[in-house]
């Protein structure tokens, strides 16, 4: 599922480049497509520019920079929102033609979302197979404020880009997810946790499919700012001690028990929801984003959800001939979201 109100209709492009435009760094990743569905797409190329702190004329240039360094053979690409100003709900809703599915879903929203639905973007998809269904169908429904979205879209056309189209960073971690794992048991219940630095993405998979979304408004840059209270140090002084603690692992550990608490807090709240809705707990837990390693994350896991995070590879499905997989470390955790762009 996409904005697709902001798709180019246009032939889908062999090639696709996904830019996931984050609050610590943008991501840039391009793939080609395979000719058949047995073979696997092929990882063109990547990287990874830090913007926390820019304004958006700087953002621009960094977006412009790093298409140039990659040499993007694409210049339209696919973006992502998240965040306060986007609100995903499941709804069920009888069965009707097409026309009118759109006026009640517009009806059913506005009772849901915080902000005028004028000034949103509203797009859904209709779960499951409808044919099959005799009663109510499930309808996955996103409503995003339109100027959340365009302040996204003019960083890209400043950097001399377009936007494809505009997807949403807890189904394109799905997706990669699911492409990654296409074999998964179908009984299972499976949560996706993608832990950026100033949101969590939240996803819940019943059969394959989204059944909760939600995003967190905790992420690594809190973390950070924990660690600057406790030391003194600047924000950036943090981040660094936060990446290569040596030997102050103990106690950022214990300076970020706070934040990872509340943060798996909100989680345990909303696996709650999800099974009172169901009748199903969660299985399996997957993490990633860059604050998926973060120092004490384990623990807190234990803790509180008393399981432990599995952590994946949003590479995995790829070809990637010309890459060292294994010298990018944990920085392909970044990338959950890019790749399931790199989809669309």
């Amino acid at each position: 599922m996409a904005l697709e109100i902001f798709r180019r209709f246009q032939p889908k492009p062999k090639n696709r480049v996904a830019l996931d435009i984050g609050a610590h760094s943008i991501k840039m990743l391009e793939i080609s497509l395979a000719s058949s569905p047995s073979e696997k797409p092929t990882l063109v190329s990547f990287g990874l520019k830090k913007i926390q702190g820019l304004p958006a004329e700087a953002v621009s240039a960094s977006i412009k920079n790093l298409a140039e360094e990659l040499k993007v053979s694409a210049k339209d690409f696919t973006i992502s929102i998240s965040g306060p100003s986007l609100t995903v709900r499941l709804v069920s809703m009888p069965r009707m033609a097409l026309d009118e599915l759109k006026s009640a879903v517009k009806y059913e929203t506005e009772k849901l979302i915080p902000f005028d639905i004028n000034e949103c973007i509203l797009d859904f998809q209709v779960l499951g197979d409808v044919a099959k269904t005799r009663g109510n169908v499930e309808i996955l429904v996103a409503a995003v404020k339109k100027e959340s979205v365009m302040q996204k879209v003019k960083l890209v056309e400043n950097a001399g880009f377009g936007v494809r189209c505009v997807d949403v960073d807890s189904f394109a971690v799905s997706n990669a997810f699911l492409a990654n794992f296409p074999h998964i048991d179908q009984a299972k219940t499976v949560a996706i946790l993608n832990i950026g630095a100033s949101f969590t993405n939240l996803s819940i998979l019943r059969g394959g499919q989204l059944s909760v979304v939600r995003d967190i408004a905790i992420g690594g840059n809190d973390l950070t700012t924990a660690i600057s209270k406790k030391t003194g140090l600047s924000f950036q002084e943090s981040e660094e001690l936060k990446m290569t603690p040596k030997e102050k692992v103990r106690e950022i550990t214990d300076w970020g028990r706070p934040v990872l608490g509340s943060l798996l807090d909100e989680v345990k709240l909303s696996f709650g929801y999800h099974e009172n809705q169901s009748g199903r707990g969660i299985d399996e837990i997957y993490v990633s984003g860059g604050g998926s390693e973060s120092i004490g994350l384990d623990e807190a896991f234990a803790d509180i959800l008393e399981s432990k995070p599995q952590r994946w590879d949003p590479f995995k499905f790829l070809n990637t001939p010309d890459v060292d997989m294994d010298a990018l470390g944990s920085l392909k955790n970044s990338f959950s979201v890019a790749t399931g762009l790199a989809l669309r």
